[in-house]
This record gives C-alpha cells, structure tokens and sequence, in this order.
C-alpha cells in the first residue's frame, strides 16, 4: 500500500461589526484530510456556507450568525 500526500486548510472566521475596533473571532475550523487543497477548499466552502463551524465559549453560535447575515435577527 503506498502513502498518498494529504492537504488540510484550517481556518479562523471573523467579524467586525459597526462600532467595534477591529475583528473578534466567532469561529474556527478545519477541511480535515484530502487528497488535494481545491478538495480541502470544498470542505472548507460547504462548512461555512452551511454554518458549520466550530466555536468556542463566548463566540455566537454559528446560527446566529446566520440570523444576523439574513436578517432575522
């Protein structure tokens, strides 16, 4: 079995809202392992169009975030 080279991207995803000074992190993630960087950039692409990051305590959850961007909020 050979050993095939895999491609992470990870990612850190921030705001600036008016007012604010500069940027705060609301979330972070990563494609995980493939086989390619534009298959890592698909990963990556899908989370944050569907709001699937990751967060920590204090960062808004992702479907806030949503709301917001959408006008629900």
């Amino acid at each position: 079995m050979s050993e095939e080279t895999e491609y992470e991207i990870t990612y850190s995803l921030r705001r600036r809202k008016p007012g604010d000074d500069d940027y705060a992190e609301i979330g972070f993630g990563s494609s995980g392992g493939w086989d390619s960087p534009n298959a890592c950039a698909y990963a990556v692409g899908s989370d944050i169009q569907n709001y699937c990051w990751e967060t920590e305590c204090g960062m808004p959850d992702p479907n806030e975030t949503r709301a917001d961007i959408e006008g629900e909020a």
